[in-house]
């Protein structure tokens, strides 16, 4: 954590995830979803005459791809709190009908986003998901 411009504000990898100006839109999603679904194949390299055209055809289906899938508006309303690696995030819901609700956030492997449960199913509230944090922050020591 850092303080800048009389806010605190994360320091580290993910840090710039966590738009403060958009915070205040509402997270619209209750359930799962995947902003990558229905996104087609990326290009086979077999279908290309050179290396160059295949070249070319990928990027530009990443370009693509990622202009979808990490679209700003996907995360408005999420604070991001945890980072796990590999770019798979959990943040916290501070506006829209979720509000207080935990969500994984595995864009980076093209899974989109869920909201976490509690090992009975509910939606995992920030506390409980803090407390599991610790919980497991100890086994580990």
């Amino acid at each position: 954590m850092r303080r800048l411009d009389g806010w605190w504000q994360w320091a580290g990898d993910g840090a710039d995830l966590t738009d403060r100006n958009m915070l205040n839109r509402p997270f619209p999603h209750v359930e799962a979803f995947n902003p990558a679904d229905g996104l087609p194949d990326p290009p086979d390299e077999d279908s290309y005459d050179s290396e160059d055209e295949f070249n070319a055809a990928e990027d530009a289906y990443w370009e693509q791809h990622d202009a979808i899938v990490f679209k700003p508006e996907h995360s408005v309303g999420l604070l991001y709190l945890c980072h796990f690696g590999c770019a798979l995030r959990e943040a916290l819901v501070v506006s829209g009908p979720a509000r207080g609700q935990m969500w994984a956030d595995d864009t980076a492997d093209d899974g989109g986003y869920r909201p976490l449960r509690d090992h009975d199913g509910t939606p995992l509230g920030f506390a409980r998901w803090y407390r599991r944090w610790l919980e497991a922050a100890e086994g580990q020591v």
